[in-house]
């Protein structure tokens, strides 16, 4: 199988020559010295010469003011950081040092010492939002200002996440949760921070909206602020420059019969997502590419992402065909577009090129970004925000944690469902680093078992896109198809992977069995539903038995045609109150928090 991934052979070679100890050790005096110079930089004149004794530059460097570039070790091939291109920088170029923690020598006969033993990994999230006021005019800025205190308000009085972000759309905010352990623990933060979420809305006088684009007609404006002006600027100018690209946008205007407003893709990329973020064991960076192909682009994600996905709504329009829009408007921007494997500097012959190159080209804004590299009609490309994910190696933590990200999962109102995704995401990376610590990145064991191979084994492009594109028709009604080609419903899948996992972990002793038991037999009740499954939006948010049950593409794309609303036709008023529900039921569900 030519997977992209370096063979154990590589792995072994450049540990050989680079301890894991060293790797850290060499970036460890790096980021010291860097926040050194930062935190002195009043008093001294700021060239690249500051830190040219520990850094040899891949590419040529204008000192005074240099361009993106890879920085390595002075005397090791070992990447200590990134900087960004000068387009995406918005003051001093020392600002824009991004750290790289993926340990290139961490491989599977090392990972015990540099990360410990196989267990569980912390799981944290990020939610996006849209807000919308009730008349259907879009938000003010006076309207936002208020919902964001009230927010704060709430989540201090709550014990929800205080971390708020703007997304590029100014009618969309992000919350992101801290990492935890376990079903319950992620489930109770969900909860806080929607409760938060709906109580803010409802005293700044405006709508909730939780699904997977946001849904209404409005003028398309974007956040203030420089970065994210910046940015819109690339994605216009990227995106533009694409005969493809164009021919994508200017389809999915007539779709939707998109005439207001500056409808240029910054502005259309109105989906809404579900992020997943989970430690990499010793930072290695191998298993950080096995478990992109494995976690992110397996049936498995597939599954996940059809059990919350539901969103058929684009600027006031209703998709006749899809009952989730989320991948559709994504692929409006090269950088939603599919990559395979993410490139490493490090293990790939040509990955250095192909790194420095997104870096100096302007093509990426983060170190994460900088590994997702793709080419299309010729031209290379970041898929930054492709619907698998990223492995990052950029947080800048004291700890220098590396995670694996999931960008695949849309928006979603069931905390429940939300929590269940999470904690398949943790036992599923569980599984995967348990085949790394074995097997390395080396993919003929997958043979060895078939229900592994069939769960976790990676699909093939074409396969994954056709799987991406069924689940948006149908939602949790999709037929799974996995790498071996066998098919399955979703709760057949579901069933299978737990089977598997309990044969998989139960030896280990990392889990206690009952754990995989009882999450999975919350999915199998929201899939089977034996009490019938929720027909409308506040019996899938609040019915006490039909909770989290059902179709959610479905039971919205029929509460449109109940609102007067025709499939294929914009009717931005039946959307409104379609949001309206979802609204009122969220507002009933926490009122008593």
């Amino acid at each position: 199988m030519d997977s992209g991934l370096p063979s154990n052979d590589q792995l072994r070679a450049f540990a050989k020559s680079n301890s894991w100890e060293r790797v850290n050790e060499l970036r460890e005096q790096f980021q010291e010295f860097l926040t050194s110079i930062r935190s002195k930089r009043g008093s001294h004149p700021v060239t690249s010469r500051l830190i040219r004794h520990l850094i040899r530059p891949y590419l040529d460097i204008d000192e005074e003011a240099p361009d993106g570039n890879v920085l390595l070790a002075k005397d090791d091939p070992i990447v200590l950081a990134n900087l960004l291109g000068r387009r995406f920088q918005q003051g001093a170029w020392l600002d824009y040092l991004k750290p790289y923690n993926l340990n290139p020598a961490v491989y599977h006969e090392n990972i015990g010492q540099a990360g410990g033993p196989l267990g569980l990994r912390p799981v944290g999230t990020e939610l996006e939002v849209g807000v919308i006021r009730p008349d259907g005019s879009d938000p003010t800025d006076d309207d936002l200002d208020k919902f964001h205190d009230a927010y704060l308000s709430y989540a201090q009085r709550f014990g929800a996440t205080l971390d708020i972000a703007p997304e590029l759309c100014i009618y969309q905010a992000e919350i992101t949760q801290a990492p935890v352990y376990g079903y319950a623990k992620i489930l109770r933060g969900l909860e806080l921070n929607l409760a938060s979420l709906a109580h803010a809305t409802r005293d700044s006088k405006m709508y909730l909206a939780v699904i997977s684009t946001y849904p209404t007609e409005t003028e398309f404006a974007t956040s203030h602020s420089d970065k994210v002006e910046t940015v819109a600027i690339f994605l216009n100018d990227i995106n533009e420059s694409r005969g493809q690209q164009r021919d994508i946008l200017n389809g999915l205007r007539r779709r939707y019969e998109i005439t207001r407003g500056a409808a240029r893709p910054a502005n259309l990329l109105r989906f809404q997502g579900f992020h997943m973020h989970i430690d990499l064991a010793g930072r290695s960076e191998a298993l950080g590419m096995l478990s992109y192909m494995m976690n992110l682009g397996s049936a498995s994600a597939i599954a996940a992402a059809a059990l919350l996905k539901g969103g058929p709504f684009m600027d006031g329009a209703c998709d006749s065909e899809r009952l989730c829009v989320r991948e559709y408007v994504r692929s409006i921007s090269i950088t939603g577009h599919y990559v395979g494997v993410p490139i490493s500097p490090h293990l790939q012959p040509d990955g250095m090129d192909k790194h420095a190159h997104l870096l100096r080209a302007n093509l990426a804004n983060g170190t994460a970004r900088a590994l997702l590299y793709g080419v299309e009609e010729d031209m290379p490309f970041s898929g930054m925000h492709n619907m698998l994910g990223r492995v990052r190696p950029d947080l800048e933590t004291t700890k220098r944690v590396c995670t694996l990200e999931s960008t695949g999962m849309p928006s979603h109102p069931c905390a429940e469902r939300l929590a269940a995704v999470a904690n398949d995401y943790q036992f599923s990376q569980l599984a995967i680093e348990h085949y790394f610590r074995k097997h390395g990145t080396d993919l003929s064991f997958l043979g060895d078992d078939s229900d592994f191979y069939e769960v976790f084994g990676p699909l093939d492009q074409h396969s994954f896109l056709h799987m991406v594109e069924e689940s948006d028709r149908l939602c949790t009604d999709v037929e799974i198809t996995t790498a071996a080609g066998t098919k399955y419903s979703l709760v057949d899948f579901y069933e299978k992977k737990r089977r598997l996992l309990k044969r998989l972990l139960a030896p280990l002793n990392v889990i206690d069995t009952r754990d995989i038991d009882s999450l999975y037999d919350r999915i199998y009740h929201s899939l089977v539903a034996p009490n019938g499954g929720a027909a409308t939006i506040d019996d899938f948010i609040n019915h006490p038995t039909r909770r989290g049950t059902g179709n959610w593409g479905r039971i919205l794309r029929d509460a449109y045609v109940e609102a007067g609303g025709t499939l294929g036709a914009k009717s931005n008023l039946a959307v409104i109150k379609v949001v309206e529900q979802i609204h009122s039921a969220l507002q009933r569900r926490y009122e008593s928090v």
